[in-house]
């Protein structure tokens, strides 16, 4: 973390305000740079082929893309979570010529376990076109191959570099579509976005070799070594799942779905009141960046560093301390600023409809899922600090809660148009009470924890 950090240290550290909205700013970028430039560039895409293509086109591409990501995502979560804990392990030890067998372990295994439901889902089930269920199937495999490549390059900090490549995709993205959906509609649309996906995924890929130049030699490592952090897995599972569980219950209850291709399912007003309502989230995001990557960052060193050194008791618990002060102070400043940004959300709704052109029919749904995002953020916050403390069964029971909650309460209220993105609302409220509580409680038993509950040799 030293680079990062050390830049974001300098720029609030200048004692101005310009110093302070630069750290922001940047950290902004670097924590969701990506995420924003694929974004900007859907949108871009979408806001040009509504005047080139068909309506039909235009959904059959919103969807197949939404189905990608959904996927992607819920294939990756094991994967990303227990990869990224032996890529720690092996930083640790000082053993990274294994790190080019791990990425290939990783993305052997997401195509492995993707490959049957994606191609029966396109290959078969979908009522698409040779070329378009295989633009559908390739750009499944992209999304889930970045996910895992992307673990790598954020071990190695460059967050610009990052930014850049996905920045530069999502342009190749939006042109390559441009180029190709008049002559070819909702294939060309498919075909260009993977496009920009295969740029990202191989520049990745290409600093990856440049800073891990060894040959992969074991391609089996993650399923040899990945069983020792089975809980990370669930985790990653249940977590991811749990983000999608309620548009789930939403295209499958829902009266007034879209039906794509014969069985592809969507909610498009319950989904992109959703997706908005994750996007305000974003300063919030910079806000906890800039807390981890500096202060935070150097009191858990020093406490973890401590044990390595022999230190006392007494200086044991003084450090426990000031992480204990520090990170319940640091969550609650970012309660008010959350809580600012939930009341503010909710009282412009109108206004942020109106302005973006959504249907005012969604108000209610951009409502209840601003006050979850929010609550979902700040519940994902304190499961971070745990994570960072290793209780990772308590991690793991939260992220179980969390998919139960969201399945249960969005399936409790998908009859009730009024109260659509209730459940997820309700879900993240009582993901985010449990997470605090936990949080406190094992902030307390850091030292107990290290040495024993989280000790292998104990």
């Amino acid at each position: 973390m030293a680079g990062i950090g050390f830049t974001l240290r300098k720029m609030t550290g200048r004692g101005d305000l310009w110093g302070i909205v630069q750290a922001y700013s940047y950290s902004a970028l670097l924590s969701s740079g990506p995420w924003l430039f694929t974004i900007m560039s859907l949108v871009g895409i979408t806001f040009l082929s509504r005047y080139l293509v068909t309506w039909d086109d235009l959904l059959i591409f919103r969807t197949v893309i939404t189905y990608n990501f959904s996927f992607s995502l819920v294939f990756c979560g094991p994967i990303v979570l227990i990869g990224t804990r032996l890529l720690a392990d092996q930083i640790h030890d000082d053993r990274l010529e294994h790190a080019p067998s791990l990425l290939f372990s990783m993305m052997l295994t997401y195509v492995l376990l993707v490959s049957v439901p994606l191609i029966y889902l396109y290959g078969y089930a979908a009522d698409l076109t040779p070329s378009q269920r295989a633009a559908a199937i390739v750009g499944g495999y992209l999304i889930g191959l970045i996910w895992t490549v992307v673990v790598f390059v954020s071990a190695l900090k460059n967050y610009t570099y990052v930014s850049a490549v996905f920045f530069i995709g999502m342009f190749i993205a939006f042109l390559a579509c441009g180029l190709l959906l008049t002559n070819y509609g909702a294939t060309g649309l498919m075909w260009g976005f993977s496009a920009g996906l295969a740029f990202i995924l191989f520049g990745l890929l290409g600093w990856i070799f440049v800073e891990y130049p060894a040959l992969p030699r074991d391609v089996f490592i993650l399923w040899r070594q990945g069983g020792t952090y089975w809980v990370l897995g669930i985790s990653g599972l249940s977590y991811n799942m749990a983000i999608w569980v309620d548009k789930w219950v939403m295209w499958a209850r829902d009266s007034k779905v879209d039906i794509v291709a014969g069985v592809l399912r969507t909610a498009p007003y319950y989904d992109s009141a959703m997706f908005l309502s994750y996007l305000f989230t974003i300063p919030i995001f910079a806000v906890f960046f800039v807390n981890i990557e500096t202060a935070f960052f150097e009191k858990y060193n020093r406490f973890y560093k401590s044990f390595q050194k022999h230190a006392t008791y007494t200086t044991i618990a003084s450090y426990q301390r000031e992480i204990i002060n520090f990170t319940l102070l640091s969550l609650r400043n970012l309660v008010v600023l959350t809580g600012l940004l939930a009341i503010l959300l909710v009282l412009s709704a109108a206004f942020i409809m109106e302005t973006m052109n959504i249907p005012f029919k969604e108000i209610g749904v951009f409502r209840f899922g601003a006050l979850g995002a929010c609550l979902h953020v700040l519940a994902l916050f304190a499961m971070v600090f745990l994570s960072y403390f290793d209780f990772r069964k308590p991690v793991m029971i939260l992220n179980t809660i969390f998919l139960i909650a969201n399945f249960t309460f969005s399936w409790l209220f998908a009859d009730y148009f009024p109260l659509h993105g209730m459940g997820y609302f309700l879900a993240a409220a009582l993901t985010f009470i449990l997470a605090m509580t936990c949080l406190v409680y094992n902030l307390k038993r850091l030292a107990y924890g290290a040495f024993i509950t989280n000790n292998p040799s104990t």
